[in-house]
């Protein structure tokens, strides 16, 4: 007989460790807030780290000098502005908003 832990058991796939509600969260107090600023920046910087290092150079967003600072707010208000966002995974929310609001090759 199977052991069901935590009181039940779900066969779909499981949800995302952090969606676009998360990320919401963390960055939306950031200007008011030294650890949420602290934990929606590092979560960012990670990201951006993360996908120029695995998307080889051929990533969908371009920063430049004082970006950084503004992206907290740009996240916010991309996330506002898809309510739809807040159940998809962090990074696809992330991808997708960096991408419209920070685009490369004088896309902006």
């Amino acid at each position: 007989m199977p052991l069901l832990i935590g009181g039940g058991l779900s066969l779909g796939a499981p949800p995302p460790a952090n969606d676009g509600s998360v990320i919401l969260r963390m960055c939306k107090g950031a200007d008011k807030v030294k650890a949420l600023s602290t934990m929606c920046h590092s979560y960012l910087n990670g990201y951006i780290d993360a996908a120029h290092y695995f998307d080889k150079g051929k990533t969908t967003f371009c920063l430049v000098a004082g970006d950084k600072e503004k992206l907290p707010v740009a996240l916010v208000a991309w996330i506002d502005a898809h309510p739809e966002a807040l159940l998809q995974p962090a990074g696809a929310v992330l991808r997708q908003a960096l991408a419209e609001r920070f685009p490369c090759q004088g896309k902006r």
